[in-house]
């Protein structure tokens, strides 16, 4: 660290709203040109944190003191000032304007008298040069809603930079991103650090703190738990002071299973799809099997297609080859209304967005999928029945809410990803195809969530998980479906399988073998 007196110090930060007080007295401080981590559970209070320095809330006690100086932040702008910006979880770009509008808006703020009309070659370079810092090749012109979550989440970043702030707060940047935009954010900030810039990274992955952080500061329940040197603790110390209790029951590797049913499910053969329009992303030649009980991971990097493949299975992608059948029958789907009458239901990557309807209660996103069975003659909903059927799932996957009409956008990630599960389940399916189902949780979270995915499997739902977390796919799998820019790269039990044989596979790397297996134990044709 390149002082002995910290640029950023907060001094018993009190937080409090309607029924929580969200920050019990927080002291923090934050040294010139280190990378500081902060962790702890959803609810912990780590966005509320870093909200506060950014003037989107205001405390009720304490104060923040900057260079020893005491400073005022009850607005962004305060914050802006005073060298402080923040990357935010959820996307805050506008979405009708194009990457260029977006990263350049950072700088009319600044500047000096009246704003005259805007040269699009100038704003252009004064993107570019910001893009290309996170290496994000693509046609800065492209409007933001036309982008993908990762993407999103890396012109945000380009945004913050573009401000040239000396305090940049990161609430979660590598939620969105796959292992290698994880790693080039990475590189980026190692950069940052060197040039001199002052980073605070919320993260709810442990193995994250120890790749990139100094120090790191816990929080539990509102409470400042310790600020560690890294090198000087390990994960195990990290997640027993996040959880206040020992670990380990908190981990879950499921055993590799296989049912011995005579036909799969479902069998896909040679799928392809449409180019997309914006970024190209096509599926060529898919194939696979699912059987009863079986997990089946999809895994690849950001352009690899497994949203496109899962959408596809539901009749959100244009199809224009191969063949799908279920229990051995061929069929058409168009709609995730034909999708759910063959018993697929699709749980998408962008939970607040997608999967729920953040304005409606827990009881009426979950009977969403289900309001024939809780509606009345005439028409008239049954509310009776919609809560006895929200209360049965409630408790069944443990969905932590005050009651059945609490809006979804109050609880956590990881109790709106609850309460999305329980929609999909209502609708009765025999496969469900979870997005990213763990993205953006917290480690207690994870852990819950892939337990429902276990114990679903267990009780001969069929699952097709996509994800770009290795571990989360080596954990959970029966076996793996690799894909790369949309084409099937393995299809492989999950034997004796590490994560550097993916990482490579799923990278384009030293294999261009094409690998399928049906199932543990059968013949493996590998062609070239």
């Amino acid at each position: 660290m390149a002082s002995n007196e910290p640029l950023l110090k907060a001094e018993g930060i009190v937080k409090k709203f309607p029924g929580v007080v969200a920050l019990k007295g927080v002291d923090f401080d934050l040294y010139q040109g280190e990378i500081h981590a902060l962790v702890g559970q959803n609810g912990a209070g780590k966005s509320t944190f870093v909200k506060i320095l950014n003037g989107i809330y205001i405390a009720d006690q304490g104060k923040i003191l900057i260079n020893g100086k005491e400073v005022k932040i009850r607005r962004p702008i305060d914050a802006k000032r005073n060298g402080i910006t923040l990357v935010h979880q959820e996307v805050t770009l506008i979405p009708y304007l194009s990457i260029v509008e977006n990263i350049f808006l950072a700088k009319i703020p600044f500047t000096k008298g009246p704003i005259t009309a805007l040269n699009k070659k100038e704003m252009e370079s004064f993107a570019r040069k910001y893009l290309e810092l996170l290496n994000l090749r693509i046609n800065p012109w492209i409007k933001v809603k036309e982008l993908s979550v990762g993407e999103q989440q890396l012109v945000q970043i380009a945004r913050a930079l573009a401000e040239n702030a000396n305090i940049i707060c990161l609430d979660e940047p590598t939620s969105a991103l796959t292992p290698a935009e994880v790693d080039n954010l990475f590189r980026i900030l190692r950069d940052l650090k060197k040039s001199g810039k002052t980073i605070i990274f919320i993260t709810h992955h442990i193995d994250e703190v120890f790749r990139i952080a100094d120090r790191v500061t816990v929080l539990r329940d509102g409470e400042k738990i310790a600020t560690l040197e890294v090198s000087k603790t390990d994960p195990y110390e990290i997640v027993k002071l996040m959880l206040g209790r020992e670990p380990s029951r908190f981990y879950i590797t499921r055993e590799k299973v296989f049912r011995e049913e005579e036909k799969p499910i479902l069998v896909v053969k040679n799928l392809s799809t449409v180019p997309e329009k914006i970024r190209g992303i096509s599926l060529t030649n898919i194939s696979f099997d699912l059987y009863k009980g079986e997990i089946l991971g999809v895994i690849g990097l950001l352009g690899a297609g497994k949203t496109e493949l899962g959408k596809a299975l539901i009749g959100l992608e244009k199809v224009v080859s191969g063949e799908i059948f279920i229990d051995g029958k061929k069929v058409s789907i168009k709609s995730p209304i034909d999708a759910l009458k063959y018993g697929l239901y699709y749980l998408p990557e962008n939970r607040r967005v997608e999967g729920l309807v953040l304005t409606l209660t827990v009881r009426e996103n979950i009977i969403l999928s289900a309001l024939k069975h809780t509606t009345k003659l005439m028409g008239l909903r049954d509310i009776n029945a919609e809560k006895k059927t929200a209360l049965e799932w409630i408790k069944k996957l443990n969905i932590v809410t005050p009651s059945t009409e609490t809006k979804a956008m109050s609880l956590s990630g990881g109790n709106q990803q609850k309460v999305v599960i329980a929609k999909a389940l209502v609708a009765k399916p025999r496969v469900l195809i979870f997005d990213e189902p763990t993205m953006g949780i917290d480690v207690g979270a994870k852990v819950e969530i892939r337990k429902i995915i276990s114990d679903l499997a267990k009780q001969g739902l069929s699952i097709i998980l996509m994800s770009s977390d290795v571990d989360e796919v080596l954990a959970l799998a029966d076996r793996i479906l690799i894909l790369y820019k949309g084409s099937q790269v393995a299809l492989m039990p999950n034997k004796d399988l590490t994560r550097d044989i993916i990482m490579d596979l799923m990278s384009g790397g030293s294999t261009n073998e094409i690998v399928f297996s049906s199932r543990e134990g059968e013949h493996m044709e590998i062609s070239t």
